[in-house]
């Protein structure tokens, strides 16, 4: 799957810029493991008006390097 594959068929409901709530669901973690993806470095974000957002292809990234990492 090449990169544009991914972000036009992955996540594909949810916008481009998301918060930690919506990350939780996409990755189907609890709120304390998402945090700690941001806290380990693991999952880069954004701090805007005390919220923490996330772009689509930082998340789209880290599946996609998680997935490389199993080797599927």
């Amino acid at each position: 799957m090449t990169d544009y594959e991914a972000y036009d068929k992955l996540f594909s409901k949810y916008p481009d810029i998301v918060t930690v709530k919506d990350v939780s669901e996409m990755l189907g973690l609890g709120i304390r493991n998402t945090y700690k993806l941001f806290s380990d470095g693991k999952l880069h974000s954004l701090n805007v008006c005390k919220r923490i957002l996330v772009t689509k292809v930082e998340v789209i990234n880290y599946v996609l390097q998680c997935a490389q990492q199993r080797g599927e």
